[in-house]
């Protein structure tokens, strides 16, 4: 078998889609897997074993890249193609795609389900992990536990260069992202970074882009944003105690790890996009309209205010101990 996953996009997003690979692996195990993936996150599929190959579509390349990855593409003569994106341009890739089989998600988007059969109808309560589980499961009848694979190497030059002990706990921040409405306040980050400092075995790190580096400054952290790959991201998320941070890619990335993380969550769908597993904790504001995504009498940052430094601390230092 011949299997082509269509997910392009984001860093989150992908990682949610992980476990399908291993799901796959149960009904076929000798299948060939293939990944079409957006050029500016292909990093991050090169991290999962069971992809044998990484397809690469330039977003930025107009209509000739669109034709082009899927000129190569359809070289593969693919049996099934599955459209974990579910939207418009994806479900006209997947519908052009010359595969044997197609099928789309639940809750395809930009009338998108004109193209391509979405399985079922969107569940709001579902989350993302079990809903792009669930186009497999359309499609053989079976049910499949979840189930993250990310590949991880013991890369420890970056700890060297910082200083880093190899005895010291490694506590790791992620406090920004691409959504304003997912971003606590960094006055917060600092207050917690304080109260976690009263422990004298733990180094706090910052992680980010390159454009991140320097916004949180302070005495008790490292900052680390944009010194490492995404490769070499997940080495060092692999090394930590915890992480705290918002809605972001690597947040799941560190969840599917099996890092203990919490979660600072604002204006994301809890419901969707929560990490799926034992592996952390999901604050929210525990208003009602939460999450409110601005089109409530109460502001997203005023959401995310009601989540204290101190709720955060209670939280994560059973794992720091």
């Amino acid at each position: 078998m011949k299997i082509l996953i269509v997910k392009p996009s984001s860093f989150g997003d992908i990682i949610q889609a992980n476990p399908i690979l291993q799901a796959v692996k149960t009904v076929w195990p000798v299948s060939k897997i293939d990944w079409l993936v957006f050029k500016q996150w292909e990093q991050v599929v090169k991290l999962f074993p069971n992809v044998n190959n990484v397809k690469v579509w330039d977003k930025d390349g107009g209509i000739k890249a669109f034709f082009d990855i899927l000129k190569e593409c359809n070289k593969e003569n693919y049996d099934i193609a599955i459209d974990l994106q579910g939207l418009l341009r994806t479900a006209l890739f997947t519908r052009l795609l010359k595969a044997k089989q197609k099928i789309g998600v639940s809750g395809m988007k930009e009338f998108s389900w004109l193209l391509i059969k979405q399985p079922y109808k969107r569940d709001p309560k579902q989350n993302a992990v079990i809903r792009n589980l669930k186009s497999l499961t359309y499609l053989t009848g079976q049910q499949y536990r979840v189930e993250f694979k990310i590949k991880t190497e013991d890369n420890t030059d970056v700890f060297e260069k910082y200083k880093i002990k190899n005895d010291e706990k490694v506590i790791a921040f992620v406090p920004f992202s691409r959504g304003k409405t997912k971003n606590w306040n960094v006055q917060n980050y600092l207050k917690l970074a304080g109260m976690i400092k009263k422990y004298d075995d733990v180094k706090i790190i910052v992680l980010g882009s390159k454009n991140d580096y320097g916004k949180l400054r302070s005495k008790y952290t490292v900052d680390l944003c944009g010194r490492t790959d995404i490769s070499g991201l997940a080495d060092i998320l692999k090394r930590c105690a915890c992480v705290v941070g918002g809605d972001t890619g690597p947040m799941h990335l560190a969840n599917a790890i099996g890092i203990k993380s919490l979660f600072i969550f604002g204006g994301s769908d809890i419901n969707e996009t929560a990490p799926y597993g034992g592996n952390s904790i999901v604050l929210n504001s525990g208003l009602k309209c939460s999450p409110c995504r601005g089109r409530c009498k109460y502001t997203i940052e005023r959401c995310l205010e009601e989540i204290k430094p101190k709720t955060v601390f209670e939280n994560i230092k059973k794992w720091i101990k």
